[in-house]
């Protein structure tokens, strides 16, 4: 038995639109941060699936604090 669990990551219904969170598009990625656009579907073991306004998808990894940090408006 190994004492390592696997990370939790937010489940879709602590996730919204507007939320600003850090996904990741898959294997050699770099995670990217943004706005929720839309959720995408439900949780599995590898997390929640969202769309980023920017239209960037990929699989919630954390949710971003409220105090700042989020993209600089364009």
């Amino acid at each position: 038995m190994s004492d390592r669990e696997p990370p939790e990551y937010p489940q879709p219904d602590e996730l919204r639109t507007g939320l600003y969170v850090v996904v990741e598009q898959g294997h050699g990625n770099d995670p990217i941060e943004g706005e929720i656009g839309a959720v995408l579907g439900a949780a599995d073991p590898e997390g929640a699936r969202v769309k980023l306004t920017s239209g960037v998808e990929g699989v919630v990894r954390r949710i971003e604090p409220d105090e700042g940090g989020g993209p600089e408006p364009t």
